[in-house]
């Protein structure tokens, strides 16, 4: 008897799915904020620090994505969507304050 593939929305109540959806972007977002504003291996500078903390939590709700019982392709397929909402969450102050973080971030590396 061939195992039948199951879709994400048999396997999983819409809840927990859409739950999931949110860790995932969210650990996503944070950790390639983190890439953008530090450098990899400077474990001495903030910036380090925060790229590593936030691989390790960006495993860790993959981990729990896993455990709740989604498949590597149902993962992917979650991380590969585009956050429409993302552009409108976050605060005008917040939003400039970022940018500057990311343009001097980008500055010192081309120096």
């Amino acid at each position: 008897m061939a195992a039948q593939r199951l879709s994400l929305k048999e396997r999983i109540p819409h809840d927990t799915a859409h739950y999931l959806s949110r860790r995932l972007d969210g650990a996503r977002d944070l950790y390639l904020l983190a890439l953008a504003l530090g450098k990899r291996g400077d474990e001495a500078g903030v910036f380090g620090r925060m790229i590593q903390e936030a691989r390790i939590h960006f495993a860790a709700v993959l981990e729990e994505c896993r455990i709740a019982g989604l498949a590597t392709g149902d993962i992917a397929e979650m991380l590969g969507k585009m956050n429409t909402e993302l552009d409108d969450s976050i605060r005008p102050e917040l939003k400039k304050s970022l940018e500057k973080l990311v343009a001097q971030a980008v500055a010192a590396r081309t120096q």
